[in-house]
Protein backbone atom coordinates (compact mmCIF):
# COMPACT_ATOMS: atom_id res chain seq x y z
CA UNK A 1 0.00 0.00 0.00
CA UNK A 2 1.64 3.47 -0.70
CA UNK A 3 0.61 6.58 0.76
CA UNK A 4 0.44 9.62 -0.47
CA UNK A 5 -0.23 13.11 1.04
CA UNK A 6 -3.59 14.50 -0.32
CA UNK A 7 -1.87 18.04 0.29
CA UNK A 8 1.56 17.97 -1.17
CA UNK A 9 1.78 14.74 -3.20
CA UNK A 10 5.06 13.32 -1.64
CA UNK A 11 4.94 9.80 -0.90
CA UNK A 12 4.74 8.47 2.94
CA UNK A 13 7.62 5.42 2.62
CA UNK A 14 7.03 5.14 6.17
CA UNK A 15 4.41 6.35 8.95
CA UNK A 16 5.07 8.09 12.04
CA UNK A 17 5.95 6.10 15.03
CA UNK A 18 3.08 7.88 17.07
CA UNK A 19 0.46 7.24 13.73
CA UNK A 20 1.70 3.08 13.96
CA UNK A 21 1.01 3.36 18.00
CA UNK A 22 -2.06 5.31 17.69
CA UNK A 23 -4.24 3.53 15.59
CA UNK A 24 -8.23 3.27 16.08
CA UNK A 25 -11.30 1.95 13.41
CA UNK A 26 -13.78 4.44 12.90
CA UNK A 27 -17.14 2.23 13.07
CA UNK A 28 -19.19 5.16 11.41
CA UNK A 29 -16.85 5.67 8.36
CA UNK A 30 -15.25 2.20 8.22
CA UNK A 31 -11.99 3.57 8.06
CA UNK A 32 -8.33 3.18 9.56
CA UNK A 33 -7.11 5.99 11.33
CA UNK A 34 -3.87 7.13 12.83
CA UNK A 35 -3.07 9.95 15.29
CA UNK A 36 -0.70 12.54 14.06
CA UNK A 37 -0.44 14.84 16.77
CA UNK A 38 -2.40 17.90 18.52
CA UNK A 39 -2.33 19.37 15.27
CA UNK A 40 -4.19 16.77 12.95
CA UNK A 41 -5.38 14.43 15.12
CA UNK A 42 -6.84 11.44 13.62
CA UNK A 43 -6.59 11.05 10.12
CA UNK A 44 -8.14 8.69 7.87
CA UNK A 45 -5.49 6.45 6.47
CA UNK A 46 -7.41 7.10 2.61
CA UNK A 47 -7.26 10.78 3.23
CA UNK A 48 -3.89 10.95 4.67
CA UNK A 49 -1.21 14.09 5.35
CA UNK A 50 2.07 14.06 6.19
CA UNK A 51 3.32 15.38 8.93
CA UNK A 52 4.84 18.31 7.07
CA UNK A 53 1.38 19.91 5.69
CA UNK A 54 0.35 19.25 9.52
CA UNK A 55 2.35 21.57 11.10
Amino acid sequence: MELKCIKCGNVVETLPQHCGQDMIFNEETGALECYMGESCGYIDLDEFICENCCK
